[in-house]
C-alpha cells in the first residue's frame, strides 16, 4: 500500500470509527503486526545489549538490580585481597626491613609517663637533709631539721636531729639561729651551712622540705607509734594534748605542735629528747608508701604541691620506699651534742653545737670550720660587777687575762671594769657584740666555762668597742665565795647559833640549812653549839666575826648571801671560843 493511499484512507474515516491501530486499546486487543508501518527491529540498537523494550518494565528492573549487586560483591572480595596482599608485605617486608636499621640496644618501653619505676630499692649511698616547716613553703618557719645519711652496703640509715634554734655562722649572714637559715636562702643555704659547720668531709647531696600541716592533711592522718605516753603543748591555745603508748592517729595540727614541742625551743625539755621529731618524720614516710606501688604513687601525686625537693619523683619513691622498709636496729637516731640554752636578746634559747662526736656516728673525718682552726684572734672585753661586792670584776680580769692560745697570743684584752648600772643583777650575762663566729662559738663559751655561770646572749645589733660585756651577777659572786672558801680555808670555820627571835627550834633548823649548803663537797665549818640569846628582842640579824683566820671573812660573807638578811660586825669578845656567831633576827623569819 502507498502512502497515498493510506492518506486517502484516513481522510474518508469516520470520527466515530475506532482506530484500526487500536492504539487505545489499552494494548489488549492484539495488533496485527504486518499492517504495522513500523515494526520493533526497526527501533533496536546495535551493540545495546543491557535493556531491551519490552511492555513487561518490572523484569527490566529486576534484573538491572541483580546485576548492580553483583557488581559490588566482587568489588568487595577484591578490595579485601588488596588489604590482605599490603598486610602480608607489611608484616614479612616493612616491618623486619624497620628493625634491621635500628640500633640494637634500643628498647622501646611499653608505657610512656612511668612515675614509679620497677625497682623501688635505693641501690646507692646518699646524705640529704629533711626539714618540717608549718604551711607555707615561699616563707618557712621550720621545726625540724633532720640530717640523714644512708649506707646501702648495710642498709643502714643514720640520722642527726639538730635543734632549729642552734647558732650557727650563716654563709653571707653570720651567728644567727640555723633555722633561719631556710628563710634567708632556702634549702640551699642550709645544705651549705651544714655542710661547713657540722665539721665533716661530707657534702650534703639532696634536700627535702615538708610542709607536714598540708601533707598530713591530704593523706588523712598519720599513725604515731610511741614507747611511752607523752603530753604535748598545743602551740594554737597553750593547752596540751595527752598520746597514749601505743599507736596514735595525728592529725595536721597535731603532728606541728609534736615537732615544734621537741625541736628545742622549750627549756625544761631534755635537748636529747628532740629525736621525737624521727618518729613524726617516719611516720609520714611510712603513710606515704602505703600498702603497694599504685598506693605510693596515688600519695605521692597528692601531696606533690606540699614538698619542696631537689629530687625527681622517681628518686623520692625509691628513698621513700627504702626508708619506710629499714629494720628498727638499722635505724639510728642521734641528737647534736650542744651546750646549755643561751638566752637570746629577742627572747628564746639557743645553743651552741659540739660536733666533736659526730665523726663516731657517722665514721666520717672530721675537719673543723675553717674560722675556728685558723683564727686566733684577742677578743676586746669589758667587765662590769652587777652585785656591788668589791674587788668582783677585778678578779674575774685576773683570771681572764691569764687565757693565751697555744701560740702564747692572748686571748682577752680587758678594755674596763667598772660597776654596772646596778646591783641587783641575779645572774651573770655575756654579751656578744661581735657577729664573729669565734666570737661567739669560741670565746663565749669559753667565759662561761671559766665563770662556772653566766647566760650567753647575743647583741649584734648594737654598736659598742668591746666584741663581749660581762656582767657580773649574784650566782657569780656565790661561786666565788664558794670558791674562795675552799682555796683558803686551813682548817674547819666553827661558829655558833643562836635563837634572837623566839620562834621554836630556829637555830636548829637553820643549823641543818648552812651545813647541808656549806659541806655538802668537804666540811668546811662545823656548827658547835645552837642556844638562845640573850633575849629575843632582835630585829637584825647579826654575823659577828672573832677571829682573823683565813677564809673566814669570805666565809661570812657567804652565810650572809645564804641567809638573805643580816649585817657582819667585829668583835673581840669571843666567850664561845668560835669564830663566828650568828644572832638570828625577826629579819630573817620575816622576809
Amino acid at each position: 500500500m502507498s502512502f497515498d493511499e493510506d492518506e486517502k484512507n484516513f481522510k474518508g474515516r469516520d470520527p466515530g470509527e475506532r482506530d484500526s491501530y487500536n492504539m487505545d486499546n489499552g494494548g489488549k486487543k492484539s495488533r496485527n503486526s504486518e499492517d504495522d508501518f513500523f515494526k520493533d527491529e526497526d527501533f533496536e540498537l546495535e551493540g545495546y545489549e543491557d535493556e531491551e523494550v519490552e511492555s513487561e518494565g518490572f523484569r527490566s528492573k529486576r534484573i538491572k538490580e541483580k546485576r548492580k549487586k553483583g557488581k559490588k560483591f566482587f568489588r568487595i572480595i577484591a578490595i579485601a585481597l588488596a588489604l590482605a596482599v599490603v598486610a602480608t608485605v607489611v608484616v614479612f617486608w616493612v616491618i623486619p626491613l624497620i628493625k634491621s636499621k635500628l640500633p640494637s640496644e634500643v628498647e622501646i618501653p611499653e608505657e610512656e609517663g612511668i612515675i614509679i619505676p620497677p625497682l623501688l630499692e635505693l641501690g646507692q649511698d646518699i646524705s640529704l637533709v629533711i626539714a618540717c616547716a608549718g604551711e607555707n613553703l615561699d616563707e618557712p618557719e621550720v621545726s625540724s631539721i633532720i640530717f640523714s645519711s644512708y649506707y646501702s652496703s648495710e642498709e643502714k640509715l643514720i640520722s642527726l636531729c639538730i635543734p632549729v634554734n642552734t647558732l650557727m655562722d650563716i654563709p653571707g649572714i653570720g651567728a644567727e639561729l640555723v633555722g633561719k637559715s631556710v628563710e634567708v636562702g632556702g634549702m640551699d643555704l642550709l645544705k651549705l651551712t651544714l655542710e661547713e659547720k657540722l665539721g665533716m668531709d661530707m657534702e650534703i647531696g639532696n634536700y627535702i622540705l615538708l610542709d607536714v600541716y598540708g601533707i598530713v592533711n591530704k593523706l588523712g592522718g598519720i599513725d604515731l607509734e610511741l614507747d611511752e605516753e607523752i603530753t604535748v603543748k598545743n602551740y594554737d591555745d597553750s593547752s596540751t594534748f595527752q598520746l597514749e603508748k601505743g599507736s596514735n592517729l595525728i592529725d595536721e595540727a597535731g603532728a606541728v605542735n609534736f615537732l615544734k614541742y621537741f625541736s628545742g625551743v622549750e627549756k625544761d625539755i631534755p635537748i636529747e629528747n628532740i629525736t621525737n621529731q624521727k618518729l613524726i618524720v617516719d611516720a609520714i614516710i611510712k603513710k606515704i608508701v602505703g600498702n603497694s606501688d599504685e598506693e605510693m604513687l596515688a600519695n605521692l601525686n597528692l601531696i606533690k604541691d606540699f614538698i619542696d625537693t631537689d629530687l625527681s619523683m622517681e628518686v623520692q619513691s625509691k628513698i621513700f620506699s627504702t626508708f619506710s622498709k629499714i629494720e628498727p636496729g638499722k635505724n639510728e637516731v642521734h641528737a647534736l651534742n650542744v651546750s646549755s640554752p643561751t638566752e637570746l636578746p629577742e627572747g628564746g634559747i639557743g645553743y651552741i653545737p659540739d660536733i666533736s662526736g659526730l665523726a663516731e656516728i657517722f665514721k666520717k673525718e672530721v675537719t673543723a670550720p675553717e674560722e675556728v682552726a685558723a683564727v686566733e684572734e684577742t677578743v676586746n672585753l669589758t667587765i662590769l660587777n652587777g652585785t656591788g661586792t668589791p674587788g668582783l670584776a677585778a678578779g674575774v680580769s685576773g683570771l681572764l687575762e691569764s687565757e693565751i692560745f697555744e701560740s702564747g697570743k692572748r686571748k682577752y684584752n680587758i678594755l674596763e671594769e667598772k660597776n654596772a648600772d646596778n646591783f641587783n643583777y641575779d645572774t651573770t650575762e655575756i654579751l656578744v657584740y661581735s657577729n664573729q663566729s669565734y666570737v661567739l662559738e669560741e670565746a663565749a663559751n669559753n667565759i662561761k666555762n671559766i665563770l662556772g655561770v653566766g647566760n650567753i646572749i647575743a647583741r649584734e645589733d648594737e654598736d659598742v668597742s668591746s666584741d663581749i660585756i660581762i656582767v657580773l651577777g649574784a650566782d657569780y659572786e656565790a661561786k666565788a665565795a664558794e670558791t674562795a672558801v675552799s682555796e683558803e680555808v686551813a682548817q674547819i670555820i666553827k661558829i655558833n647559833i643562836l635563837n634572837g627571835e623566839g620562834t621554836a627550834k630556829l637555830a636548829l633548823t637553820v643549823k641543818e640549812i648552812i651545813e647541808s649548803n656549806f659541806n655538802e663537797d668537804g666540811k668546811i665549818l662545823e656548827v658547835v653549839e645552837t642556844k638562845d640569846a640573850d633575849n629575843w628582842d632582835y630585829t637584825q640579824t647579826k654575823i659577828i666575826i672573832f677571829t682573823s683566820g683565813e677564809g673566814v671573812n669570805t666565809l661570812a660573807q657567804q652565810l650572809q648571801e645564804r641567809l638573805g638578811a643580816g649585817v657582819i660586825e667585829y668583835s673581840d669578845n669571843n666567850v664561845d671560843n668560835v669564830d663566828i656567831s650568828i644572832i638570828l633576827g625577826s629579819d630573817y623569819t620575816n622576809k
